[in-house]
């Protein structure tokens, strides 16, 4: 009897919480916070795909192959979730925010936080909750932008739907079409699924600007050795070197060939998928152009993408962290406006800004590395602090 009084007396004044991943306070909190978010994630997917099909709804319709009434409405569906994919991973980062938001503000409202903080439980210990909601989350937005989006995306071109049908349309095209390469231009009608230029014409020229050759072929395709493409029923012109004789070839003068296999740095793969935004392509086609460096044009665009579907499995988690600690910070014992207005602008703020970072990634400006993990991991570390700084004012 006299030991356990003294242990008892030895013990510090106040309760001590330990961790409890799966305790009662996480289990409820969790189911909150998993409630308002789905609702606001969801509201915002309704408002989006109202906006992008109402306009559009006849043209979709139009698209169906069986024009009965149980047809058309499941043409309507199935195009519902082939843009549901799409979008999803466009707006669960703000949704995300904005619904752990909205739960904040009801721990406000109910007083719920000032009963928890006077439990004796600090705003580092309420975290639990917010890595499971923010982990679920997670993979929801890896799924979305990584598997389903471009799914999705593969199946409306395929099979001509939607806008994505037509602007990424992989049909041989009737017009032709200018691709830029290192000392190369490429004049051509692009069939995209073969792999092969019909109608080309291939000019080459120089480090300062002077034309070196000519090639103008009926059609083009990639040869077995990388780097190299079989040309048929074509002529080749080479210009004549200043100062040198003129080769037994005849420099100056065009040749025709049935068919010649000649050095071009133009990658099937990459002229497989031109014109199709890098966010929209698997991520095995992300890594495999991404790999080949200079030799892919915007190569840049396609390893940002390939990091971005990555770092923003800690995007969902650092959105809603973010808000969690700003409404301890600003919102925590009364609700005021201006502090409830920055707190919304901010989520906005947040959501366009990370966007603006891949996009700048996308187009070189900055490291891939850079532009697709800064603004997920800023967002955590700032959080991790301000909550820091709440939990030593709440010692003090």
């Amino acid at each position: 009897m006299t030991s356990a009084i003294s242990r008892l007396a030895s013990r510090p004044a106040g309760r001590i919480f330990r961790l409890a991943p799966l305790g009662t306070f996480t289990r409820t909190v969790t189911l909150a916070h998993a409630r308002h978010v789905a609702t606001v994630v969801a509201a915002l997917l309704i408002v989006a795909l109202t906006l992008d099909i109402a306009p559009r709804t006849d043209q979709i319709l139009a698209q169906s192959a069986d024009r009965s009434a149980l047809g058309l409405a499941g043409h309507l569906g199935w195009y519902l979730a082939l843009r549901l994919a799409d979008l999803t991973g466009s707006l669960m980062p703000l949704g995300t925010f904005l619904g752990l938001f909205w739960s904040e503000v009801t721990l406000t409202q109910t007083r719920e936080r000032v009963v928890i903080w006077n439990g004796g439980r600090s705003p580092l210990q309420a975290l639990v909750p917010l890595a499971i909601v923010g982990a679920v989350c997670g993979m929801i937005q890896v799924t979305s932008i990584g598997v389903l989006r471009p799914a999705a995306v593969a199946y409306q071109i395929a099979h001509g739907l939607g806008d994505y049908g037509a602007r990424f349309d992989r049909r041989l095209q009737n017009v032709p079409r200018w691709i830029t390469l290192d000392n190369f231009m490429i004049k051509a009608r692009l069939d995209y699924r073969q792999r092969r230029l019909v109608d080309v014409e291939v000019y080459e020229v120089s480090a300062d600007g002077r034309l070196v050759s000519r090639i103008t072929a009926r059609a083009a395709e990639a040869a077995a050795a990388p780097g190299r493409w079989t040309f048929t029923q074509g002529s080749r012109w080479i210009a004549p070197r200043e100062g040198e004789p003129t080769p037994a070839t005849g420099a100056g003068d065009a040749w025709w060939f049935e068919q010649e296999t000649i050095a071009l740095p133009l990658d099937p793969l990459w002229l497989e998928n031109y014109g199709i935004d890098a966010r929209y392509l698997p991520q095995s086609t992300l890594a495999a152009l991404s790999s080949r460096g200079d030799a892919i044009p915007e190569a840049s665009g396609y390893a940002a993408w390939w990091h971005a579907r990555i770092a923003q499995a800690f995007l969902p988690f650092g959105m809603m962290l973010l808000a969690s600690a700003m409404a301890m910070t600003l919102i925590a014992h009364r609700l005021v406006f201006r502090s409830l207005m920055t707190i919304g602008l901010t989520g906005y703020f947040l959501h366009i800004a990370t966007n603006i970072f891949v996009w700048l990634g996308e187009y070189g400006r900055f490291p891939p590395v850079v532009a697709t993990w800064g603004m997920p991991l800023a967002m955590i570390a700032v959080a991790v602090a301000l909550l820091v700084r709440l939990d030593r004012m709440g010692q003090r």
